[in-house]
C-alpha cells in the first residue's frame, strides 16, 4: 500500500483521538467552570446576607478575640449562636462547612473547632483575593476533608472565598463557604462520558469517510506512482543508454541552445582537443576559439544555419588543440526539437580526421611518384580491363612497341603480341576474371612482343591483379630484353668455350704428368750411366755440367708432379662429407713427423669442429702449411706452431696456423699464392713454389678464403674460412 495511506491512517486517528479529547475536555471544564461560578454565585449571597444580619451583631466578639489563646475561646456560647445562625441561612444547601478569616488570615470561626486560630496557608491566593475585596472560588476532589457533621470522603467540593464589607465599604473579613457539587460533577461525568461516545462516533464515521476518500486516492497515487517509476525508469534507461553512447562515442557531440551557448558536451572533447568539459562550459563563443582563424567564418555562418534549422553535414575545418597542435575535423549541425516540435537548440557532431587527411595525402604523393615512374619508367607499363582493352600506356611502351597513347588506349591488347599467344591470352585472361588467379600473376614470365613495324621481339613480363568498385583490372610491366638475350647466348658460347679450353688443358696437364715423364725418366738414367761410366775419363768442368743436367731433369720430374697435384684439385677431388678436422691434423702431423722431428719443432693445436669437407685435401692443406712453417724456420730458434680455429658468423669458421719462423715481407702477400712462385733461391730453401697455390685452390674449392698477416723476422699467420656445409657435396 501506498505509504501516503499509512501515514494518513495513523496521523488521522491520533488527531482525532486529540481533538476528541480536547473537545470532552473543553466540555468538561466549561461545566466545572459554570457549576463553580453558580456555586460561587450562591455563596457570595449568603455571604452578604450573613454581613447585612449577623455580623453587625457578632463583630464585637471577634474583635474580643484578638490576642487571645484560640483553646480558650473554642469553647464560648457565641460560636454555638453562630453554628445555628449559619445553619439558618444555609437550610436545604449543600454546604458543608463554613469559615471566617479575619483581615490576618486568621480563623475567627469554623464549624470545625479545631481551626479556629488557624492561620491559611493552602488557599492564600483566594484568601488574598477576597480581602482585596474580590470573591473567588475553586473546585476540586476531596479524598477526605473536615466537615460541620463530621469527616467526609470522596466529594467533589466547590470553596468559595467572599469578602465581608463593613458600612463604610470596608472589608473587615471573609467569609469561606463549602458546598458539595458530587452529585453534580457526576452528572457532569456522565454527560460527558455520553459526548465522548457521540464524539467518538462522529469522528469515526468522518475517519472512515476520509479513509475511504484517501484510499481512492491512494490507489490513484499508486498506480500514478508505479507509471511514474515506469517512466522514471525508462527516462533512465534512455539516459544510461544516451550516456553510454555520448561519453563513451570517439566523436565530440555538444549540444547548444537558441542562443548559441554551450549546454553540454561529452568527454571526447578533451580526448581530440585537449579541452576540459567545464573549459568549454566557461568558453565564450564556443567553440571558436578552438577553430583555425580561416575557418572561424564558415564556423559562424554553418552555426547559425543550424540555429535557424538547417542540417549541416561533412563540413571540414581545422582545429586548435589547447597545445598548439593542428588536426583536421569534420562537423556536422543539426536542429534540436522538444517533444512539442519546437527548437531547443542544435547538436554538433565533430570527428577527428586528421588520420584520413594525411592518408589522402599520402595516397595523392604515393599517386603522383607512381605516375611519376609509370610515367617516365624504361619498362612498358600497361594496364588493362577485365575485356583486354588497354586503358593505361607509358611512354616506356610508347619507345618499346612504337605506338603512341593516342593510338592504342581503347584498343584490346592483343595487338601487342604475335599470333602464337593470343589465344592463350584470351583463355588466361578470362580464367583469371571468373577465379582471381592466374599462375603467371607475380612471377616474372618470357613473352614475346609485337612491334609496330612487325618486328617480333622477346619481353619479360611481370603481371599483377588489382580491382576497383569491384571490377578486376591488370597491370602488366614488360621489358624488352633483346638485348639480354643476346648477352645470354653470347656468354653461352663463351662459356662452352671455356669449359672446351678447360678440358684441353686437363687433357694437358694428363699428358705432360704422364707422356712426358718418360723422356726426363731416359734423359736422367743415361746421364747418370754417363757419370758412372765415364766419370774418371771426364774432366771436372764435364762432371759438373754432367751435374747439372741430372739436377735439372730432377726438377723438372718435380714440376711435372707438383703440376699435375695442381691440375687435380678441382678435376679430382672427393665429394664433400662430414669430417672431423683434428682427423686430417693428425694425418697430416703424421706425413710430417720426420720434419718434426729433425728440426724439433713443438706443434699445438686447438680442438678443432666438425664441417662438410673433401678430407684427403684437408690433410693437404695442413700438411703444406705446417710443412710451410717448419721449413722456414729461423736459425737457432725452436720452431713452434699453433694450429687454432675462431666461429666465423653462424656459418663458417676461421682456421689458423701460426709460426716464429722468418716471416714473410706484407709487398709479397699475393705473389706468394701464385704457382710456381718462390721468394728464396733454390739453394736456400727447397721446393717448386706450388704448396701455397694448391692451398689457395683447395680452399676456394671449398668455398673459402685465405691469407696471410706477417712481420719479417717474427713468423707468419696463415688463416683461411671454410663453410659449415656445402649446397653441393663435390
Amino acid at each position: 500500500m501506498f505509504k501516503l495511506l499509512r501515514y494518513f491512517s495513523l496521523t488521522s486517528a491520533v488527531a482525532l483521538t486529540v481533538t476528541a479529547v480536547l473537545l470532552v475536555m473543553l466540555y468538561r471544564s466549561d461545566q466545572m467552570d459554570e457549576h463553580t461560578k453558580i456555586a460561587e454565585e450562591e455563596n457570595a449571597r449568603l455571604a452578604t446576607s450573613f454581613a447585612n444580619t449577623f455580623w453587625r451583631q457578632f463583630s464585637p466578639f471577634f474583635s474580643s478575640l484578638s490576642g487571645i489563646d484560640p483553646g480558650r475561646v473554642r469553647g464560648r456560647g457565641e460560636f454555638r449562636a453562630l453554628d445555628i445562625a449559619f445553619e439558618t441561612l444555609t437550610s436545604g444547601l449543600p454546604t458543608l462547612k463554613i469559615k471566617i478569616y479575619g483581615t490576618r488570615g486568621a480563623v475567627l470561626y469554623s464549624q470545625v473547632r479545631e481551626e479556629i486560630g488557624v492561620i491559611e496557608f493552602d488557599n492564600s491566593r483566594l484568601l488574598s483575593s477576597a480581602l482585596a475585596g474580590k470573591s473567588s472560588s475553586k473546585i476540586s476532589f476531596r479524598n477526605k476533608m473536615a466537615a460541620s457533621f463530621g469527616t467526609i470522603s470522596d466529594r467533589w467540593v466547590v470553596e468559595t472565598y467572599s469578602p465581608i464589607w463593613s458600612d463604610g465599604g470596608k472589608v473587615v473579613g471573609v467569609l469561606e463557604l463549602y458546598s458539595d457539587v458530587t452529585s453534580t460533577m457526576e452528572r457532569l461525568w456522565a454527560a460527558t462520558v455520553q459526548l465522548a461516545v457521540v464524539i467518538s462516533a462522529l469522528f469515526a464515521a468522518l475517519y472512515g469517510v476520509l479513509f475511504l476518500v484517501v484510499r481512492r486516492a491512494d490507489r490513484i497515487l499508486t498506480a500514478q506512482h508505479r507509471e511514474l517509476d515506469g517512466s522514471r525508469a525508462v527516462l533512465r534507461e534512455k539516459e544510461e543508454r544516451f550516456r553510454a553512447i555520448a561519453d563513451y562515442t570517439f566523436d565530440w557531440e555538444s549540444w547548444l541552445d537558441q542562443d548559441g551557448r554551450l549546454q553540454w558536451v561529452n568527454p571526447a572533447v578533451e580526448r581530440l582537443a585537449g579541452y576540459a568539459i567545464e573549459h568549454c562550459l566557461r568558453m565564450d563563443d564556443y567553440p571558436l576559439p578552438m577553430v583555425h582563424q580561416d575557418d572561424r567564418p564558415l564556423m559562424m555562418s554553418m552555426r547559425a544555419a543550424a540555429q535557424a534549422g538547417d542540417f549541416q553535414n561533412d563540413v571540414e575545418f581545422r582545429l586548435i588543440c589547447r597545445n598548439g597542435i593542428i588536426k583536421w575535423a569534420v562537423a556536422s549541425f543539426q536542429p534540436i526539437f522538444s517533444d512539442q516540435g519546437e527548437r531547443m537548440g542544435s547538436r554538433w557532431s565533430i570527428r577527428d580526421i586528421t588520420d584520413r587527411k594525411k592518408a589522402e595525402q599520402r595516397l595523392r604523393d604515393s599517386e603522383l611518384r607512381f605516375r611519376t615512374v609509370t610515367l617516365t619508367a624504361a619498362d612498358a607499363i600497361i594496364s588493362i580491363d577485365a575485356q583486354g582493352v588497354i586503358i593505361s600506356w607509358n611512354i616506356g611502351a610508347a619507345r618499346i612497341y612504337g605506338y603512341g597513347e593516342e593510338e592504342v588506349l581503347g584498343q584490346n591488347v592483343t595487338q601487342l603480341m604475335p599470333e602464337s599467344f593470343r589465344e592463350r591470352h584470351r583463355s588466361g585472361l578470362c580464367s583469371s576474371v571468373e577465379t582471381g588467379q592466374a599462375k603467371i600473376l607475380g612471377i616474372p614470365t618470357l613473352f614475346e612482343g609485337l612491334r609496330r613495324n612487325g618486328e617480333v621481339f622477346p619481353v619479360e613480363l611481370t603481371l599483377s591483379r588489382w580491382e576497383m568498385d569491384g571490377a578486376p583490372f591488370f597491370t602488366a610491366i614488360l621489358r624488352d630484353i633483346t638485348e639480354r638475350k643476346a648477352a645470354e647466348a653470347e656468354l653461352a658460347q663463351r662459356t662452352a668455350d671455356l669449359e672446351r679450353s678447360n678440358a684441353e688443358l686437363q687433357q694437358f696437364a694428363y699428358v705432360a704428368s704422364h707422356d712426358l715423364q718418360e723422356p726426363l725418366r731416359t734423359v736422367t738414367s743415361f746421364l747418370q750411366l754417363l757419370q758412372r761410366r765415364y766419370g774418371e775419363k771426364l774432366d771436372a768442368d764435364a762432371d759438373e755440367y754432367i751435374g747439372f743436367a741430372v739436377d735439372g731433369a730432377r726438377r723438372m720430374h718435380r714440376l711435372i708432379i707438383d703440376l699435375l697435384v695442381y691440375s687435380r684439385v678441382s678435376t679430382h677431388g672427393d665429394s664433400f662429407l662430414p669430417v672431423d678436422m683434428n682427423v686430417p691434423l693428425s694425418l697430416a702431423l703424421t706425413n710430417l713427423s720426420g720434419a718434426i722431428s729433425e728440426s724439433g719443432a713443438q706443434i699445438t693445436f686447438d680442438s678443432l669442429p666438425v664441417i662438410e669437407a673433401d678430407e684427403n685435401q684437408i690433410v693437404s692443406l695442413f700438411q703444406n702449411l705446417l710443412g710451410n712453417a717448419i721449413k722456414y724456420r729461423a736459425r737457432d730458434v725452436t720452431p713452434r706452431v699453433h694450429v687454432g680455429v675462431t666461429p666465423e658468423g653462424e656459418g663458417a669458421w676461421t682456421f689458423s696456423v701460426r709460426d716464429n719462423g722468418i716471416g714473410i715481407d706484407p709487398g709479397q702477400f699475393d705473389r706468394i699464392f701464385v704457382i710456381f712462385q718462390r721468394l728464396h733461391q733454390r739453394g736456400e730453401y727447397e721446393g717448386t713454389g706450388i704448396g701455397l697455390a694448391v692451398t689457395k685452390k683447395i680452399v676456394e674449392r671449398h668455398g673459402g678464403r685465405i691469407w696471410v698477416d706477417s712481420i719479417p723476422g717474427e713468423g707468419a699467420t696463415f688463416r683461411f674460412t671454410l663453410p659449415v656445409r656445402h649446397a653441393r657435396k663435390a
